[in-house]
């Protein structure tokens, strides 16, 4: 048995069983989770809502405040190196408006913006993230003595781009089914940074730290993932933060396909680093097995797909070249019933292969390349002896396949959940588009993520 054969089953039995594990505990966690919630006794007055702002739609940022507004709280906005028309906006509201003097990004606006918070509770909420009506006292009730932080749910608004709109939805719905199997655990991956309402004295010494102001992972550091930051530092601290299903805030997808992929690089960009910073310091490990299992599963899929992909095509190019001849032959010869037979016998395996000399060439060439990854047909043709070793192979591939077809038959469910959930037959196949697009941003994020020591924010 060739040592990249034995590889290939190796990494794709691991894929098929962690997919099939994966689905096997999320689904039943996520729609079996019912958060508790209590009377909570925080007043809108020991709240401030604080909303860094930089080149915002102006018609966005019109409804985000006025949605703060209608819910009675004292708000701050800090203008990220910019001006009007925010400051009329925010001051016509009755809200407080910082200019910094130029653009430093989110987290340096988060931390100036802190200097004006003196209420219990503070609500970080993006500038284009609308507050439905009476969201904060749900928010609140999911507080207590341990669980310091919460987050609501997100709805995507549609932007100019359909195909990005519905492929920002079916992300978020995957993201909020996980995060319903997580919460079960009191474990989550991340606040959405969108909005979260937190004890201020909780994370007010990480927000002035100079480890906000850029997180360090060795000699490299970032700019990203704040709100990744703040819920680690909550789980360090010993508390617990949770998402709510209860509230569902709604944000603007992009704008474009282009406008989607810098987005997704970018949160895969962050994804990658904190998860190996949380391997670094150990927080990995105090938030659970199954937390663990979830995020290693998340992050490192992308990788040992594309390390199979680039086995099978190397045992396929392997084999070609070996046996080219055969291959130029029956191309040559009767190109249209090669590639049939090539593909019909993927499907049938009785199909006639000796009615002529180009089906017995495929025939070699099917044994070479198509089956190349199975040890019984590749030992069997060149002797017929079997040995102990071929044997455990043969049955590891048999127990290959199979956990392949219950893994292909899981993740079928999990999509025909997502369809029922979210109740959108329109726009869900483009919704679909979210899974190739996800592997490939995660990928570049990772063949990117050492070549600068910093990164640029949300701007």
């Amino acid at each position: 048995m060739m040592l990249d054969i034995a590889l290939y089953l190796l990494l794709s039995t691991i894929i098929s069983i962690s997919t099939i594990m994966y689905i096997l505990f999320t689904l039943p966690l996520a729609f079996t989770y019912k958060p508790k919630s209590s009377q909570s006794d925080i007043k809108r007055s020991d709240i401030t809502v604080l909303i860094p702002v930089y080149n915002e739609d102006v018609s966005v940022f019109k409804e985000v405040i006025n949605s703060v507004k209608r819910e009675d709280l004292k708000f701050v906005v800090v203008g990220d190196g910019c001006d009007d028309p925010y400051r009329k906006i925010v001051e016509s509201a009755g809200g407080l408006f910082i200019k910094l003097p130029k653009n430093g990004g989110k987290r340096n606006a988060i931390r100036e913006g802190f200097k004006y918070v003196k209420t219990p509770y503070v609500l970080l909420l993006d500038s284009d993230t609308i507050l439905p009506e009476n969201s904060v006292e749900k928010l609140a009730s999911k507080l207590s003595d341990d669980v310091v932080a919460v987050s609501p749910e997100i709805s995507v608004l549609p932007g100019k781009s359909k195909i990005a709109y519905h492929v920002s939805e079916m992300m978020q719905r995957l993201r909020e089914i996980s995060y319903r199997a997580l919460g079960k655990f009191k474990s989550i991956v991340s606040l959405n940074g969108q909005c979260i309402l937190v004890k201020t004295d909780v994370i007010r010494p990480l927000i002035e730290s100079e480890e906000f102001n850029s997180v360090k992972l060795w000699r490299f550091s970032t700019i990203l993932g704040d709100d990744r930051q703040i819920t680690n530092y909550i789980y360090s601290r010993g508390y617990k933060a949770t998402v709510t299903k209860d509230v569902v805030v709604k944000t603007k997808a992009p704008d474009s396909i282009s406008g989607l992929l810098k987005q997704m690089v970018r949160w895969y960009r962050s994804n990658n680093f904190f998860l190996i910073k949380e391997i670094s310091d150990g927080t990995l490990f105090r938030k659970g097995v199954f937390y663990m299992f979830t995020v290693l599963y998340w992050y490192t899929l992308p990788l040992i797909t594309l390390a199979n992909y680039g086995l099978y095509t190397e045992i396929t190019m392997r084999h070609i070249m070996m046996h080219w001849r055969f291959f130029v032959k029956a191309i040559t010869t009767n190109p249209i019933r090669f590639f049939q037979y090539m593909i019909i016998s993927k499907i049938d395996s009785t199909f006639d292969i000796q009615s002529s000399p180009v089906n017995s060439m495929a025939h070699h060439f099917h044994h070479y390349i198509l089956h190349s990854i199975d040890p019984i047909g590749i030992m069997l043709f060149k002797s017929n002896k079997l040995s102990v070793d071929i044997i455990v192979f043969h049955y590891f591939y048999v127990f290959h396949t199979l956990v392949g077809e219950v893994s292909t038959i899981a993740s079928a469910i999990m999509i025909l959940t997502i369809l029922v959930y979210t109740r959108k037959v329109r726009g869900f196949a483009l919704g679909l588009l979210a899974f190739p697009l996800m592997f490939m941003a995660d990928i570049f994020a990772v063949m990117t993520l050492w070549r600068q020591k910093k990164w640029s924010g949300r701007s």
